[in-house]
């Protein structure tokens, strides 16, 4: 697991199990492939995205494919992630 620190991190960043701390991820792409999930402490995000692949994919897909509302698995959705419906 790396510790990174006081860091400004761009490009292609495979974050599986990182600890960020202090840092910036600037033009970044974010890669997380479903293993370890990564830290951020203390760190900002600027024209930067994540990028879901592998088993982390597909779990973000198949969440995707029960939140319409006519699949009637939405309220199954929220009820793994209430904080959804905060937003």
């Amino acid at each position: 697991m790396a510790h990174i620190k006081n860091q400004t991190l761009t490009g292609d960043q495979h974050i599986d199990g990182g600890i960020y701390e202090d840092c910036v991820f600037e033009n970044a792409r974010m890669i997380y492939d479903g293993g370890t999930p990564p830290q951020f402490i203390n760190t900002s995000f600027t024209a930067s995205h994540f990028m879901f692949d592998k088993s982390a994919g597909n779990t973000v897909n198949f969440l995707r494919a029960m939140l319409p509302a006519r699949s009637n698995m939405r309220e199954v959705v929220f009820g793994l992630m209430p904080e959804l419906r905060q937003n």
